[in-house]
């Protein structure tokens, strides 16, 4: 691996904004520049997201990437499609170039947030480049060193895929297996609404990873607990990797048409502190992945034998 050479964190620029500045809410840092041990022991192990500004500009993806180039490459996969409407996603099969054709005849979308907006299908959490693994060499150099060992030899792999119009909204969530995310945008721009972990309480759970607040639309009326939180706003541009550790909640738009892939990882730690949660209404599906994950980082048995095991997860619907 190549490092991203280590650097200061900058002050908040323009593009990183709070939503709750009154109530002392703290801010992602945004670094030009990380190292191995700079991400491991002041993010990673600190518990605290980071923004990398051009971690990923250089590959050949960010000049590569688009709709059009994944209908050359790809044009004939079949892929699922997720719409998602009151709680519900409904999963559908299409050619990956039926969904290029939809995402170029999409119409614009306006600053302003409908309060009923139409479903968006929304191509997303698919393991494309572990399908189309020539894709891989698109990412390089990676930065593989700041993943867990079982992870690094092929991280592609472990990859899930998004890709969709301006307007694509996923709600209010955390990753279901509570572990970190690196999260590379390639192509577009995509607006987080980030909250740490431990202000889950205030924000209308359900079920095990989904929440009701619509942070773009706080209902103070149905959810007056939210007022106590301390939601930042961060727009994650072409070419940026974006950080976020375990349990973190996050409500994702497409400001335009966007590519993006991201990787959920764990560390000996962070694994260990999932399984202790199973049973706070953590889905069997997910104790089983990160059992078979604890197998593979903790006791370090073989790639060859965990990962036909923990494959299925990439395409979990939950």
């Amino acid at each position: 691996m190549a490092e991203i050479k280590a650097g200061t964190p900058q002050a908040p620029c323009d593009r990183l904004l709070s939503t709750a500045e009154d109530s002392g809410s703290s801010s992602v840092p945004i670094v030009t520049h990380l190292s191995d041990w700079d991400f491991g022991t002041n993010y990673r192990d600190a518990m605290r997201p980071v923004l990398v500004r051009g971690a990923c500009a250089a590959w050949s993806a960010c000049q590569r990437w688009s709709p059009q180039y994944f209908d050359q490459v790809a044009g004939s996969l079949a892929v699922p499609v997720k719409t998602l409407k009151n709680g519900d996603i409904k999963v559908s099969s299409w050619r990956l170039a039926e969904y290029v054709r939809l995402i170029m005849g999409q119409p614009p979308v306006g600053d302003g947030v409908s309060s009923d907006p139409a479903p968006i299908p929304y191509c997303h959490d698919i393991p494309l480049l572990g399908l189309v693994e020539s894709l891989a060499s698109d990412c390089q150099p990676f930065p593989a060193n700041f993943l867990s060992p079982w992870y690094r030899r092929h991280w592609w792999r472990y990859s899930q895929f998004f890709m969709g119009p301006a307007g694509t909204v996923t709600p209010l969530h955390f990753d279901s297996l509570l572990s970190h995310n690196l999260f590379f945008q390639i192509y577009g721009e995509k607006q987080f609404t980030i909250l740490p972990a431990n202000q889950a309480a205030y924000c209308g759970r359900r079920g095990w990873r989904w929440f009701d607040v619509d942070p773009e639309q706080p209902d103070y009326v149905r959810f007056p607990q939210y007022r106590q939180t301390t939601p930042i706003v961060i727009t994650v541009s072409a070419g940026d990797m974006l950080y976020m550790p375990p349990g973190t909640l996050h409500h994702v738009r497409s400001l335009s048409s966007s590519i993006s892939f991201n990787i959920d990882w764990h560390t000996n730690r962070s694994v260990l502190h999932a399984l202790a949660q199973c049973y706070k209404g953590m889905p069997r599906k997910v104790i089983y992945y990160n059992a078979i994950t604890a197998l593979a980082v903790i006791a370090k048995i073989p790639e060859a034998i965990t990962f036909s095991l923990y494959r299925p997860y990439l395409s979990y619907v939950s």
